[in-house]
């Protein structure tokens, strides 16, 4: 399958809006047209991506204990088994999610310090993000894709 808008060249809005990813998508390689633009994307989207692995893994040991400690638990030793899951679970929450929250955040916090950095200093252009904000999340990652699985060069 080809790639689209290779060269990277803009393409005009239409006054109605995009109605498909397939036609947004274009457009939103044209707005990133210079390629310390796409580098700078390239960098916050993986920040972004990186973080969000981390945050993901760091909740696994965790839920880990929480089995092995369901299961060397008797039931009847802490009240009802409901109970107890439901116990472990809000320590679980409690324990790792704050973490693993603020690693998210902080990941997509660079990930747009870096793309709103290219759009506004370098491509000198508003991003995408502000009239079509799935749409370009979804953009930044198909490109993303495509340069790291070699589909595409930045």
């Amino acid at each position: 399958m080809p790639i689209e808008n290779p060269k990277y060249t803009p393409v005009s809005q239409p006054h109605q809006g995009f109605k498909s990813f397939a036609a947004f998508y274009p457009f939103y390689l044209g707005e990133h047209s210079l390629p310390t633009t796409r580098r700078l994307h390239l960098v916050g989207t993986t920040i972004a991506l990186l973080a969000s692995a981390r945050a993901v893994a760091s909740l696994a040991p965790r839920v880990i204990l929480v089995i092995r400690d369901l299961i060397l638990s008797s039931p009847l030793e802490g009240g009802t088994l409901h109970r107890m899951i439901e116990q472990a679970l809000r320590r679980t929450v409690t324990w790792r999610l704050d973490g693993s929250l603020r690693m998210v955040m902080g990941g997509v916090i660079s990930a747009y310090a870096f793309a709103w950095t290219a759009h506004f200093f370098v491509e000198k252009n508003k991003p995408a993000t502000f009239t079509y904000p799935v749409w370009s999340l979804r953009g930044d990652l198909r490109l993303w894709w495509e340069v790291v699985t070699l589909q595409r060069g930045y």
